[in-house]
């Protein structure tokens, strides 16, 4: 019989065509569980990453503290240009606007210590200097030295609780006059003087890109603790804290800026800052009796300036997380689909094995095998995708691998648990199909 003649026969046509829509409803079961484990795996190990990004500790005690940013203008009572060049003088008003700062800002009630930070960890501004070490050999050019610099007030290190490994931290003895001095991180010491004390050792900072040194020679007499200025998830480079009182009257270019810029930090007794607020305006008005032309922005706890430093991973934890959830639900609507044409379908099918002894567990066998099949089928093309996806992200990863393998399984379990919870209602009503109603159903 030819295949023309077949398909005009009555039930043939209906019975392909039912094949085919049933071959459809599973590929798209399937795509759906599919697409649902690329989301998932991309959410977990953004999840992950969070979480571990979370534990970094980043090298100060971001309780109870407040900040508030502030930039002196280029210009006015602060700057003035130096005839026949790029350069710029700074004038005593800047020295003296931050005396006075820390002054009012100590004896504010509800304050127990202020200092400034030309580089806020984790959020700005952290400038990078190369230098020459004095008494070593000196590097040709384009091999100098390169660390992160920051101005600071002598109150910085106790205000943030950043540890002293050796020496001693700067304080209100770093004057202008005094020798010029500097604290360096355990990653600058460990880098450039592994094998010898730096306490005592002196470096001539360098204001790149212009070929300009320093006049003086700066002397370390601190290391303290490493601290993550550049976020939990980067790497703490070689860094130098310098007193914002011993600093070079003209800078070049615009180098002036790094001497211009500050954070103002302030540490409270209090459990927690519940009077932020209060405290910011106190500050504002202290500022206005200093200069009432100088505002203050990016007032900020350090616990909500760390939170924001997570910014990019917890924006695609969301997105992943987002797109999962609709991924998840679609992938169960298709699965409950698939699985209720397919018992309906199959309803003659199974009242005739009912009629010929078979159980209901043998009933329930036949539904979980397309359970199974769907499942299988979609976690697997999910994984090889998955792949692809989590290596396009691996720059947003923390202490998690692209193919981490706890991640997938979970999401596989997690997945299967939701597909069996999708078969559930299908597979009910098959096992209680009436044999004598399932033979008379067409």
């Amino acid at each position: 019989m030819s295949a023309d003649k077949m398909t005009r026969m009555p039930g043939v046509s209906s019975r392909l065509e039912t094949g085919a829509t049933t071959s459809n409803n599973d590929s798209l079961a399937i795509a759906e569980v599919a697409l649902a484990m690329v989301l998932l795996v991309g959410a977990g190990l953004m999840i992950n990453t969070m979480v571990r990004l979370q534990r970094v500790y980043p090298g100060f005690d971001a309780n109870h503290v407040l900040s508030l940013d502030f930039q002196l203008p280029e210009g006015g009572k602060y700057v003035e240009r130096v005839p026949g060049g790029d350069m710029e003088r700074t004038l005593p008003a800047v020295t003296a606007f931050y005396q006075r700062l820390l002054e009012k800002t100590n004896a504010l009630t509800g304050v127990e210590s202020a200092a400034l930070i030309g580089a806020l960890p984790t959020r700005c501004c952290a400038e990078f200097y190369s230098f020459a070490i004095l008494g070593h050999p000196a590097p040709p050019p384009e091999n100098r030295p390169q660390a992160g610099y920051s101005e600071v007030s002598s109150g910085i290190f106790t205000s943030l609780k950043i540890p002293l490994v050796k020496g001693r931290y700067l304080d209100e003895h770093d004057t202008e006059a005094a020798p010029w001095v500097i604290a360096v991180n355990q990653a600058f010491a460990n880098k450039f003087f592994p094998n010898e004390d730096p306490i005592g050792q002196q470096i001539l900072l360098r204001y790149d890109p212009y070929p300009v040194d320093e006049a003086r020679p700066r002397q370390i007499v601190g290391i303290v603790g490493d601290v993550k200025h550049f976020g939990p998830g980067q790497e703490t480079p070689p860094f130098i804290y310098a007193p914002y009182l011993q600093q070079p009257a003209i800078f070049p270019g615009g180098a002036a800026r790094a001497h211009l810029h500050k954070a103002l930090l302030l540490r409270t007794p209090s459990t927690r800052i519940s009077g932020g607020t209060n405290l910011a305006v106190s500050v504002k008005k202290a500022l206005a009796e200093i200069d009432p032309d100088q505002p203050v922005t990016n007032i900020m706890t350090m616990d909500d300036v760390l939170a924001a430093s997570l910014g990019d991973s917890r924006f695609f934890m969301q997105l992943f997380g987002i797109f999962a959830a609709v991924a998840v639900l679609l992938a169960a609507v298709g699965i409950y689909g698939v699985m209720s044409y397919s018992v309906s379908e199959r309803t003659h099918e199974i009242g005739i094995r009912m009629a010929l002894g078979a159980h209901r567990r043998d009933v329930l066998g036949l539904i979980a095998k397309l359970w199974l099949k769907l499942t299988f089928i979609g976690v697997a093309i999910g994984i090889g995708l998955a792949f692809g996806v989590a290596r396009l992200i691996s720059s947003f990863l923390f202490g998690v691998k692209p193919t981490d393998p706890l991640t997938y399984a979970a999401v596989a379990v997690g997945l299967a648990a939701v597909a069996l919870l999708a078969c559930y209602i299908p597979a009910r009503r098959a096992m209680r199909v009436d044999p004598l109603v399932a033979l008379r159903y067409e």
